[in-house]
């Protein structure tokens, strides 16, 4: 799986005027594209064109409310430009995220979501060999990595359990070896 990190920082830059090599200077002089309509589910749905090249890029998804400010409860990004949305995004009520997905080689699927409890990711799902079936959970505690478990031999079930410390070392390595799911092994 390849990082999205690179293709992040171009949509970003897209985001502040940067231009696309194929963009002509008529388009990145133009304002975003902004376009609002209701959804069948009640939401408001507003579309973003950062890029300047006519297609939509972000979409936020908002609930609205009867007091206040209405609530932004989803966004999809489109990272790369190819009219496929890469990130999306949800948000509680108090407007802290809750889970995000991403498909981080631009290949149509889903390979890591992250889940937040109170705005903090708690876990990351990962799938590491692009079959569809996550086999990398990091378990988070006050923002650091402290566990990563993994499935190995592709079986569905966790066989290697690494606990790491506030540094990011791994300190403990546990593993199953008979294929039952529980720690066989276990090295300090």
């Amino acid at each position: 799986m390849r990082s999205i990190l690179p293709v992040a920082s171009l949509a970003l830059a897209g985001a502040c005027g940067a231009k696309k090599p194929a963009q002509t200077e008529a388009a990145a002089n133009r304002a975003p594209l902004v376009s609002e309509h209701p959804t069948d589910d009640g939401l408001v749905e507003q579309r973003i064109d950062v890029n300047g090249d006519g297609q939509p890029d972000i979409f936020n998804y908002y609930q609205p409310r009867s007091e206040g400010l209405r609530l932004l409860v989803r966004k999809e990004v489109d990272l790369n430009w190819d009219g496929q949305v890469d990130v999306r995004t949800w948000f509680d009520t108090s407007g802290r995220i809750e889970k995000e997905e991403m498909d981080g080689d631009f290949d149509g699927r889903v390979d890591w979501v992250d889940h937040y409890q109170g705005g903090k990711r708690v876990l990351s799902e990962i799938d590491t060999d692009d079959d569809g079936v996550y086999d990398l959970f990091k378990i988070y505690e006050d923002g650091k990595v402290r566990r990563k478990e993994r499935d190995t031999n592709g079986d569905n079930r966790v066989d290697l359990w690494e606990y790491l410390d506030e540094n990011g070392n791994v300190v403990k390595v546990g593993q199953d070896v008979d294929g039952d799911g529980v720690m066989d092994v276990r090295q300090d």
